[in-house]
């Protein structure tokens, strides 16, 4: 069978076995502009009909999130003035917005609003303040200018993410506004093995998120949270206190982008789709959801152009001082909480019980420095790995696999 796939800015089409499995999400249909507009409408002037008097910061997304921004701005703006509005962009640890990207962002509002926006700087300690300390031990460091704010918006999207559970909801203010300090703290407790895809009921990197939020949060704050479909499409969004909506959201995500699935396959070929295949950083979110996929001496393939690199230099510069997979496992690592060591454990604890490979148009010496084992092309990763099961093999493509995530059941149905 024929395949396509994005890889790189183009579509790839190639050829697996007629037997192989393709996991897609649940079909959810999308609700109209309208309908979109009155739930914004309803719970906006229901809770917050005094915001129009405040100087509001409107909190957004960078382009690692699909979330419409200009769409939900362009709502927003009818029961506000823009005079009085200032754009947060919650960059957290990602690089500052250059003009072109806030213009992808912002789309026709960008020249109402391009003197109204601030990026984000997690490294700059004038814009910071600290408030507290997290009962995990994290210093809660966030942007002075959203605590200055007299009226916060939040702007997000709810999807599955790789140690967090879900991204959304606090996540707009840590790690979004917070400085590196917290940001590195928080991510410490992702070594855990609760920080993981659709958990929050234990999982100590959102608890103590939510902790660090609530500490941050003085002044009214309205959220709107969106669940969209694999092409950006709003399924559904859920607005008003920043916990209830997340909640509510996270709810509608799982059953959107968890794939039930009664066996694993011998292979796997997980596809990394725009935005979250533009760095290697990034990628690492299809290779923790595709694993899930993969039975014990499996092959995993993960796809990623990797167009804009590495994306963050330290998992590879702790790769120096662990240079292999088994010493990523050792007592130091697990007591060394410097930023992106997760990453290294993680893998590291994945190549315990399968191998895995990646295709991008990084060099090889980067792929191979956290572990990897790097393929020039999609089609030479699955004859190699086909030659590797002696020419027979069950395999399965994981589409959007920074997103999809795969689970287990039993043939009761049961997770």
């Amino acid at each position: 069978m024929i395949i396509e796939f994005p890889y790189g800015g183009e579509i790839i089409e190639m050829e697996f076995p007629d037997d192989t499995a393709i996991l897609s999400g649940n079909y959810h249909s999308a609700i109209t502009d309208g309908e979109v507009y009155t739930k914004i409408e309803r719970e906006y002037l229901d809770r917050f009909k005094d915001f129009g008097d405040k100087k509001i910061s409107i909190v957004i997304n960078d382009l690692t999130r699909r979330v419409p921004t200009e769409k939900i701005l362009d709502i927003v703006f009818n029961f506000l003035p823009v005079e009085k509005v200032r754009i947060l962009v919650a960059t957290g640890t990602h690089s500052v917005l250059t003009e072109e990207n806030l213009k992808q962002i912002l789309g026709d509002l960008y020249d109402k609003l391009k003197s109204k926006v601030a990026c984000h700087n997690c490294d700059n300690r004038k814009i910071l303040e600290k408030i507290g300390i997290t009962s995990s031990g994290t210093p809660v460091e966030i942007s002075r200018k959203f605590l200055e704010a007299e009226a916060v918006i939040c702007i997000n999207s709810v999807e599955p993410h790789f140690f967090a559970g879900f991204t959304g909801g606090r996540k707009s203010i840590v790690p979004g506004l917070a400085g590196r300090d917290t940001v590195i703290a928080n991510h410490s407790l992702a070594k855990s093995g609760e920080a993981k895809s659709l958990n929050l009921e234990n999982n100590p990197v959102h608890l103590d998120l939510m902790e660090a939020a609530e500490m941050a949060i003085k002044s009214p704050l309205f959220s709107i949270q969106l669940v969209l479909s694999r092409n950006g499409e709003i399924i559904d969004l859920f607005c008003g206190d920043i916990a209830e909506s997340f909640y509510d959201a996270s709810k509608l995500a799982r059953d959107i982008y968890s794939i039930p699935i009664e066996k694993t396959y011998d292979i796997v070929f997980a596809i990394g789709e725009y935005p979250l295949d533009i760095n290697l950083y990034q990628l690492q979110k299809a290779q923790e959801h595709g694993a899930e996929a993969v039975s014990n001496g499996g092959i995993l393939v993960v796809i990623g152009a990797c167009e804009e690199g590495v994306g963050s230099p330290y998992f590879m510069k702790l790769a120096d001082d662990y240079p292999t997979a088994q010493s990523a496992l050792s007592e130091a690592a697990m007591s060394d909480n410097r930023f992106g060591i997760h990453k290294l454990i993680k893998t590291a604890r994945r190549l315990e019980k399968i191998k895995i490979w990646y295709v991008t148009k990084l060099d090889d010496n980067v792929i191979g420095k956290v572990y990897f084992v790097p393929k020039c092309s999609p089609q030479d990763a699955l004859r190699d790995a086909l030659d590797y099961f002696g020419g027979t093999a069950n395999i399965a493509v994981l589409r959007d696999a920074c997103f999809l995530v795969p689970e287990r059941i039993d043939v009761k149905g049961g997770m």
